[in-house]
C-alpha cells in the first residue's frame, strides 16, 4: 500500500473513478469541499466519475440527497445505489422464486413504500424477509427474536444496504449488512446487491461500457466494502483513513488484518488535491 499527500498523483493513471459517498464526499449532513475540489478537478481532465453507494434507497433520492448537500450533478457521470439494484432484481430473484409477501425487519414505512412491498406480520405466512437502512441505536440483540424466526421457516433474506456499520453525527451504529452477515453465518440465504457484492459493479461497467479494468480506481473508506468490492473485482482502490476505520487507525492488532486481507493499492488521509 503506497500512502499519497495529493489525489492528484494517482489521476493520470485512471480513467474511471468509482467514489463512495458518505465518509468521503459528504457526512450526510454537510458535502466535504476538498472532495469536490477532486471531483471538479477529474472533470477539467475529462475523467469519468461513477458514484456508488450502500444506500437502501433508490438512486433518485441518493442524487436529491446530493442536491441538498451541494454538489452539482455536473460533477458526475453516474449514480448507482446498492438499493436500486435490489429494486431492479427484486422481481427476477425473490417474487418468482419465492413469492411477494415480506416480513420486513425493522423496515422504514419509506422503505416499504418505495420497494412496494406487500408485508405481512405473520412470518408464517411470508415468502421472503427484507432489511434496509437502520434507525440509530439498535443493536444484534434487538433482531435475535427476527432471525430466530426467519430461520425457523428458512425465509430468503433480502438485504438493500449490506454495510456493517454508519457513522453518523459522530456516533458508529450497526447497518442492515450485520444482521445479513450474521443470519448468512446461521445458514440462511441472503440476496446482497451492493458493495462488495458483484450486480452493482456489474451494472456500472455495463452502463458506462467499462472493458479495461486497468483503468478503474475505487474510492472508498471501507475496508470491509469499498476496497473488498475492488479487489473482488480486481480494480486498483484508494482507501479513505479518516473515515469508518477512524478509531482503529492506531490499533495494528485490528487495522493490519483488514488491510492485509484486503490490500488497498494506494491510502490517502482524505480525499484532497
Amino acid at each position: 500500500m503506497k500512502n499519497i499527500s495529493s489525489f492528484k498523483n494517482v489521476v493520470s493513471k485512471y480513467n474511471y473513478f468509482l467514489f463512495d459517498q458518505w465518509g468521503v464526499l459528504h457526512n450526510g449532513h454537510k458535502k466535504f469541499i476538498e472532495a469536490e475540489k477532486c471531483l471538479e478537478y477529474l472533470k477539467l481532465e475529462n475523467k469519468k466519475i461513477i458514484l456508488i453507494s450502500n444506500s437502501a434507497s433508490p438512486t433518485i433520492q441518493s442524487e436529491a440527497n446530493l442536491k441538498r448537500l451541494g454538489f452539482s450533478e455536473k460533477l458526475f457521470d453516474y449514480c448507482i445505489t446498492s438499493g436500486q439494484i435490489a429494486l431492479n432484481n427484486i422481481k427476477k430473484d425473490i417474487y418468482k422464486k419465492f413469492g411477494r409477501k415480506c416480513y420486513p425487519l425493522e423496515l422504514s414505512k419509506q422503505k416499504i413504500k418505495y420497494f412496494n412491498l406487500d408485508c405481512t406480520k405473520k412470518v408464517e405466512s411470508a415468502n421472503f424477509a427484507m432489511i434496509a437502512d437502520l434507525k440509530d441505536g439498535l443493536s444484534i440483540l434487538d433482531f435475535a427474536e427476527h432471525l430466530d424466526k426467519i430461520m425457523k421457516y428458512k425465509l430468503p433474506l433480502l438485504c438493500a444496504n449490506p454495510d456493517y456499520l454508519v457513522h453518523n453525527k459522530n456516533t458508529l451504529s450497526i447497518s442492515g449488512g450485520t444482521i445479513a452477515e450474521l443470519y448468512s453465518d446461521l445458514g440462511g440465504t441472503v440476496f446482497r446487491y451492493g458493495k462488495p457484492y458483484e450486480p452493482i459493479y456489474q451494472d456500472i461497467f455495463k452502463k458506462m461500457r467499462i472493458t479495461n479494468l486497468s483503468k478503474v480506481l475505487v474510492i472508498g473508506d471501507s475496508l470491509w466494502h469499498d476496497i473488498a468490492g475492488g479487489k473482488k473485482m480486481k480494480l486498483d482502490s484508494l482507501w479513505i483513513k479518516n473515515g469508518i476505520h477512524k478509531s482503529k487507525l492506531k490499533k495494528k492488532d485490528e487495522i493490519n488484518p483488514l488491510l492485509e486481507k484486503y490490500t488497498p493499492k494506494y491510502a490517502i488521509s482524505h480525499l484532497k488535491l
